[in-house]
């Protein structure tokens, strides 16, 4: 028996994702009798300089009054939401010590069997932000694009898989996503050429694994000349859920090279779990 998602933090500081993050949790929440903590982050204003990596400087005493003027209004928003969608849930403003609204995500989120972000195609600035809570909290994350569409019903995920670690992860942690799947396939891309991965299917110990827990699984194995980025997020056009295992190279090639991960973040087609 699997263990069931009982505890879903859902970050809400982007007002913008408040409807899609929530109408993803309470599905979820619906299905395991989960709590949900909608965390709110009001970052410190002690350091001046952005660190490598965040586009440049920042200005940390705006984002401080911004965080703070807007946390009333946020608060009153899910008190609502969760009041008439009777759940279980509690709110959680945090006023963190660290400069970065992740920082106490991280802190909060390994505490948490779920986290779950916003994302928005059009803004490309989050990827240090989305990149850095998958790598560093030790817990699945599950980013919603931000679209007018919250039927989040899982008909069809698509699960990346390469035989790594890193995919090994994401897979298992997903279960009990699958679980809500009508159908998951198991999708390789390139194996021999790639990854040395057993079997004359590639990916089909790991669909018949998942078929030991009730999952409708099945193995795909294509080859393309496309980038196995492109070619997965072409694939997961097609489905409800994309399962991933997030930066399988170092992150300075991911960086440089691009990468699952990235393209994913960059383009993403549907909601993504990603492990790490």
């Amino acid at each position: 028996m699997t263990r069931p998602i009982k505890t879903i933090l859902v970050s809400l500081n982007e007002n913008q994702y408040f409807e899609n993050n929530m109408a993803m949790a309470t599905q979820i929440a619906r299905e395991y009798d989960s709590h949900i903590i909608g965390l709110y982050v009001i970052p410190s204003v002690i350091v001046y300089a952005a660190p490598y990596g965040y586009g440049g400087p920042i200005n940390f005493t705006e984002m401080n009054r911004y965080y703070r003027s807007q946390a009333s209004g946020v608060e009153d928003k899910f008190n609502d939401y969760v009041g008439k969608e009777n759940l279980n849930a509690e709110w959680r403003c945090v006023k963190s010590l660290g400069n970065f609204v992740s920082d106490a995500i991280i802190e909060h989120g390994r505490e948490a069997d779920l986290i779950i972000l916003g994302d928005d195609n059009s803004v490309k600035s989050d990827l240090q932000f989305e990149g850095r809570i998958v790598q560093d909290t030790g817990r699945p994350v599950l980013i919603v694009p931000n679209t007018v569409d919250q039927d989040y019903r899982f008909k069809k995920a698509i699960i990346g898989w390469d035989g790594s670690r890193e995919a090994a992860r994401a897979a298992f942690d997903a279960i009990p996503l699958l679980k809500m799947s009508a159908k998951a396939e198991v999708t390789c891309f390139n194996a021999h050429k790639e990854r040395e991965i057993s079997g004359d299917v590639p990916g089909s110990e790991l669909a018949n694994s998942l078929a030991r827990y009730d999952i409708n699984a099945e193995a795909v194995c294509e080859k393309t000349r496309k980038s196995v980025g492109q070619a997965l997020m072409d694939r997961a056009e097609t489905g409800d859920l994309l399962v991933i295992g997030a930066y399988g190279h170092s992150r300075l090639r991911e960086d440089i090279f691009g990468g699952v991960t990235n393209k994913a973040l960059t383009n993403m087609p549907c909601p993504v779990l990603m492990s790490n």
